[in-house]
């Protein structure tokens, strides 16, 4: 076996292909989503500057058959974010045992005190994380979906958009925020730290029209289409809530539904069922080849859950967070 760094823009393309595709499924079987392996290459090749990344082989000259990146996480100083995938015939063989060793020695030599990670819970994922000395799970998660190919789902969303509520009315939009409600849009987004745990998976910063406009760049990068739903208060003219999706760049066949926020004085009026309503019809007329949505939910999230639930949306699988020091698991491995 070899575990060697991986540096896109130096690799081979035979070795680059097969990195994007450990990855790419990978985080499909952990997320419920892909990303496009071509994408995902584009975007590999583009960055700067490079997350650290490892390949592992099974043998000298075999085909990549393990990833791992390792990323800071801006919100929380100190911690680096890591996501470790091997492919299915690979595994139980030490491979991911090697990776996790290799990004735990990266992280000490670069001063991280802590490395969280997401991992499907009840599966082998899990218990090969519980190996790691000092482990602690931060979230539970629950990774839901919405089946627009079945009838009954946009019919029930055309019913609950329908009723609107008063004082609000709807505005949509693919691509970049109307320039007129980029500022109140990113007031909203600025809101998502309020939902449970929010904090411990992003960090705050100010969501004026340029930070709006340098989001939206990241969330496209790839190629993936942007999609938001939002509410805007009659009266004042500014965007009070809002809901975000991406649906590949290929079209589908599964599409990310992302944040969704509403403004304090807004709320408990319904607004996040609504506007998620007219975003799932949205998505099945735009979008006729994306026959599902998925979204992942703190399950202490209780009513956001409930505004899912509504919409359709069914529980596929558990999802932890993780988080382990970096000198405990530096010693144990």
């Amino acid at each position: 076996m070899t575990v060697e760094p991986f540096l896109p823009r130096h690799a081979a393309a035979a070795d680059l292909a097969a990195w994007c595709a450990v990855f790419s499924d990978g985080y499909r079987e952990s997320s419920g989503s892909s990303v496009p392996r071509s994408a995902l290459a584009e975007r590999l090749l583009a960055e700067d500057p490079p997350a650290m990344r490892w390949a592992a082989r099974g043998g000298s000259g075999d085909a990549v058959s393990g990833v791992a990146e390792l990323r800071s996480q801006p919100h929380r100083p100190g911690t680096g974010f890591l996501r470790l995938f091997v492919a299915p015939p690979a595994r139980r063989n030490g491979i991911g045992s090697a990776l996790l060793l290799e990004a735990v020695r990266a992280a000490d030599e670069a001063g991280t005190d802590r490395l969280q990670s997401t991992v499907l819970a009840g599966a082998a994922g899990e218990i090969f994380t519980r190996t790691v000395p000092g482990l602690r799970v931060v979230l539970s998660l629950e990774l839901q979906e919405q089946r627009l190919d079945r009838e009954w789902v946009p019919a029930r969303c055309r019913e609950l958009a329908a009723c609107r509520p008063s004082a609000y009315r709807p505005v949509r939009w693919i691509g970049p925020a109307p320039e007129q409600l980029a500022a109140s849009f990113g007031r909203v987004m600025g809101h998502v730290l309020d939902a449970p745990g929010a904090a411990l998976q992003m960090s705050p910063r100010t969501w004026d029209t340029a930070a709006v406009r340098a989001w939206e760049a990241t969330m496209t990068a790839g190629g993936e289409r942007l999609m938001v739903s939002a509410a805007v208060h009659s009266a004042s003219g500014e965007v009070v809530a809002a809901t975000v999706a991406t649906v590949p760049a290929s079209g589908g066949p599964v599409a990310d539904q992302h944040d969704t926020a509403v403004l304090p004085g807004h709320r408990r009026q319904g607004l996040a069922r609504w506007i998620k309503a007219e975003q799932a019809i949205r998505l099945h007329e735009h979008f006729p080849e994306v026959r599902a949505v998925t979204s992942t939910v703190n399950q202490e999230n209780l009513p956001m859950t409930a505004v899912n639930r509504s919409l359709g949306y069914r529980p596929l699988s558990g999802r932890l967070l993780v988080e382990a020091p970096v000198s405990a698991g530096h010693a144990g491995l």
